[in-house]
């Protein structure tokens, strides 16, 4: 097994998506501790650059321009991408995403061992030099984070977990402050968030349950505000849900940028959504997290933070969990069964 001490130049393949990415963090964390001096890039899908950007000890962010597949840029951006990935030559290079394309963009990168899971889908293996097999424990598979910490073993490193922090400035915290007086958001009082959206609606607790949520729960604190948080694909969504209620939530689809997002999350009492993305940006912020969980595991995918700050939810039925990846149910009974009732007591219970 080859030693760090002669591997400085690490390339992290990991373009997407929000929640798999802040679940890669902890594995850089860990590198930094035990080799300071290594560098550390990372690939990244282009908006989510600016998030990785500003996790300490990554080097650089190459963006993959993912989004513009299908757009007359999409061949000069990718012309440029590929530039930029063969500038530099590695020592490793670490596919933490396990799917064809990113093993692909691993092995077109110019590196001395290419690392990834011996289960990656999509016949990605056919491109490592190194397959790493990550173990379950007691038959169920490893969190996510845990899974990650396993292709350090390539590097003779030891896995570990350790408190992760993103810094903000003060000219960060003006430039939020500015964007949320321009949308009406009252910074003089408490506020809990609220995320109803996710990349698939299988994940979503029922729409018609957060509305009933934010009534009951300005019923019970009228001085807290209440926000809806989500992508500009949310505002359809975030509106539906404000429109059946009384409750006057503040609406910010796509207005905080995905950087500053733990920034904000930081100071509200609490966070309450879906199996996605925000969620993990709120317990990376150190935010006490309520999540509804059906389809997928939250052993697997479910918040990685500190014990005690983070519930799960989903009704327990025999069919629950029945995969990461599908996208239609004709009952959700998974997310039916978990009540507004149910997750206000929850919520007041914490709060308390």
């Amino acid at each position: 097994m080859e030693s760090l001490a002669l591997s400085k130049r690490i390339l992290i393949v990991k373009p997407s998506s929000l929640g798999d990415i802040v679940h890669a963090f902890p594995m850089v964390e860990q590198i930094r501790h035990q080799d300071p001096d290594a560098i550390v890039d990372w690939v990244a899908n282009r908006e989510f650059v600016p998030l990785v950007q500003r996790y300490p000890g990554i080097r650089r962010v190459l963006p993959f321009p993912r989004r513009e597949w299908g757009t007359s840029s999409f061949f000069s951006s990718l012309k440029k991408f590929l530039h930029e990935l063969r500038e530099e030559h590695y020592d490793f290079i670490l596919d933490a995403q396990g799917l064809f394309r990113s093993a692909l963009i691993a092995r077109i990168a110019r590196g001395r061992e290419v690392v990834g899971f011996s289960d990656a889908r999509e016949g990605a293996s056919f491109f490592y030099s190194q397959k790493i097999l990550s173990a379950a424990i007691s038959g169920n598979p490893l969190h996510a984070v845990l899974k990650n910490m396993t292709l350090l073993k390539s590097l003779g490193l030891s896995p570990g977990i350790r408190p992760l922090r993103i810094f903000y400035t003060e000219e960060d915290r003006k430039r939020l402050s500015s964007i949320l007086s321009r949308e009406g958001f009252p910074g003089d009082k408490k506020y809990i968030v609220l995320h109803p959206g996710s990349k698939r609606t299988i994940k979503q607790w029922p729409s018609l349950y957060f509305s009933d949520l934010l009534t009951r729960l300005k019923n019970v604190l009228p001085d807290v505000s209440l926000v809806l948080v989500g992508g500009p694909e949310d505002s359809k969504l975030l509106t539906e849900i404000a429109g059946r209620t009384r409750a006057a939530p503040v609406l910010l689809p796509g207005k905080v940028p995905i950087d500053l997002l733990p920034l904000f999350f930081s100071d509200a009492s609490l966070y309450i959504g879906n199996d996605s993305g925000p969620l993990h940006l709120a317990v990376l912020s150190g935010t006490r997290t309520l999540s509804f969980y059906g389809s997928s595991s939250p052993g697997k995918t479910g918040p990685f933070g500190e014990p005690g700050l983070h519930i799960t939810m989903g009704d327990p039925v025999p069919c629950s969990p029945c995969g990461d990846f599908r996208h239609f149910c004709s009952h959700q009974s998974c997310l039916v069964g978990v009540t507004p009732e149910v997750v206000l007591s929850s919520v007041l219970a914490i709060l308390a």
